[in-house]
C-alpha cells in the first residue's frame, strides 16, 4: 500500500464541519485554537454555526477550510495513519504544504487569510467567473479557450482540469458568455455557470498573487518531509518550487487529473481525501478504477479509514 492524501478547496465547505472531531481529539482543537488566537474573526462560530452566513464568502471560506482539513489531517495522524505523499485541490494545496513541513501550521494560516482577502479583493475588481465544462477533453477545451480569448480580446482560460470530460473554465464574463456558445457548437455536453464569487486560477486574479508574494520573504521554507505534488506543474516539487508556485497558483489552472495520473505512474495505489465532502475522491474514481479511494472528515469516516488502512498494513 503507498498512501497519498488529498485535501479539498474551496466549495468543501458546510456548516458544521470539523465540530466532532474538535470534540474528540485534543489534536483537532489545538489547531482550531491556534487558529481562533490568530484570526481576527472568530473561526469557531463561522465552522460550527455561522449564525452570520459568512462560510460561504470567500473572506472566510479560506481560512474555515484550511483549518477544518487540517484539524482533520492531525486526527489521522493521531490515529497513526502515514502518508508518502501529499496534494491539494487549489487552496488545499495549502494543507499540502503544511503537512509535508515545508512552512508550519501557523505561517501557512497566515498566507492563506491573506490569499483570501487578496482573492476577494481581486474579484470586486476584475470581476468574472467560471463555468464547467462536461464531455470534452482538456486538450480541446484549451485549444477553444485560446481562440476565444482571441476573438474575445478578454481573456478565458483553463481553471480546473479536474478529470476526464469534466473541465473548469474560468474568465470574464463577456467572454464566458461567448465560450458557452462556443463549447456548445464544439461538440461539449454540458456547459455549466458556477456559482462563484470570482475567475479563480486565471490572469484576473493577477494583483491577488502579486500581493501574496510580497509577504513570502518573511518566511523560511524547509525541505518537505512528505513529497508534494504542485497544481502548476502535476509533478513533486523541491520547497523552493513551493515558494516560487505559492503566488503562481492563483492565476494558474489546477491539473488535478495530471496529478493524480503521476501519482499514480509513481506506484500509488490508496488515495485519502482529508476534509468535507467526497469531491476529490469522486474525481479520482472517475480518473481510475484501479485504486483504493478513502475520505475522512467525522468520526465514523475516521473509524472506517483506519481500520481499512491498518487491516491492509497487517
Amino acid at each position: 500500500m503507498k498512501v497519498a492524501l488529498l485535501f479539498p478547496g474551496q466549495g468543501a465547505q458546510y456548516v458544521g464541519m470539523g465540530k466532532e472531531l474538535y470534540q474528540y481529539y485534543s489534536v483537532t482543537k489545538q489547531i482550531y485554537d491556534e487558529a481562533a488566537c490568530f484570526l481576527d474573526w472568530d473561526i469557531k462560530e463561522v465552522c460550527f454555526k455561522d449564525q452570520n452566513e459568512l462560510i460561504h464568502q470567500t473572506r472566510y471560506t479560506q481560512g474555515a477550510l484550511f483549518t477544518t482539513n487540517y484539524g482533520i489531517y492531525e486526527a489521522l495522524k493521531a490515529e497513526g495513519i502515514k502518508a508518502e505523499a501529499v496534494l491539494g485541490f487549489s487552496l488545499g494545496e495549502y494543507n499540502a504544504i503544511a503537512a509535508s513541513g515545508v512552512l508550519s501550521f501557523k505561517e501557512v494560516l497566515k498566507l492563506v487569510d491573506l490569499r483570501a482577502t487578496y482573492m476577494e479583493e481581486c474579484a470586486k475588481t476584475k470581476p468574472g467567473g467560471m463555468s464547467a465544462i462536461i464531455g470534452m477533453d482538456a486538450e480541446k477545451v484549451y485549444s477553444l479557450c485560446q481562440q476565444i480569448s482571441e476573438q474575445v480580446g478578454s481573456p478565458v482560460t483553463v481553471a480546473n482540469d479536474n478529470c476526464e470530460g469534466q473541465v473548469t473554465i474560468a474568465g470574464t464574463s463577456k467572454a464566458l458568455e461567448v465560450a458557452h456558445t462556443f463549447f456548445k457548437e464544439a461538440g461539449a455536453k454540458r456547459v455549466v455557470p458556477l456559482k462563484v464569487s470570482g475567475a479563480f486560477h486565471s490572469q484576473l486574479m493577477l494583483q491577488a498573487a502579486k500581493k501574496l508574494e510580497t509577504h513570502l520573504p518573511e518566511l523560511t521554507f524547509k525541505e518537505s518531509e512528505i513529497p508534494i505534488v504542485s497544481n502548476v506543474t502535476a509533478r513533486f516539487i523541491s520547497s523552493e518550487e513551493v515558494r516560487e508556485n505559492i503566488p503562481l497558483q492563483i492565476v494558474k489552472g489546477v491539473r488535478f487529473r495530471e496529478s493524480i495520473l503521476y501519482l499514480i505512474e509513481q506506484g500509488f495505489d490508496t488515495f485519502i481525501e482529508v476534509g468535507p465532502k467526497c469531491t476529490l475522491s469522486n474525481l479520482v474514481k472517475k480518473i481510475s478504477n484501479k485504486v483504493t479511494v478513502l475520505q475522512v472528515e467525522d468520526l465514523e469516516s475516521l473509524k472506517q479509514v483506519v481500520q481499512k488502512v491498518r487491516g491492509v498494513l497487517c
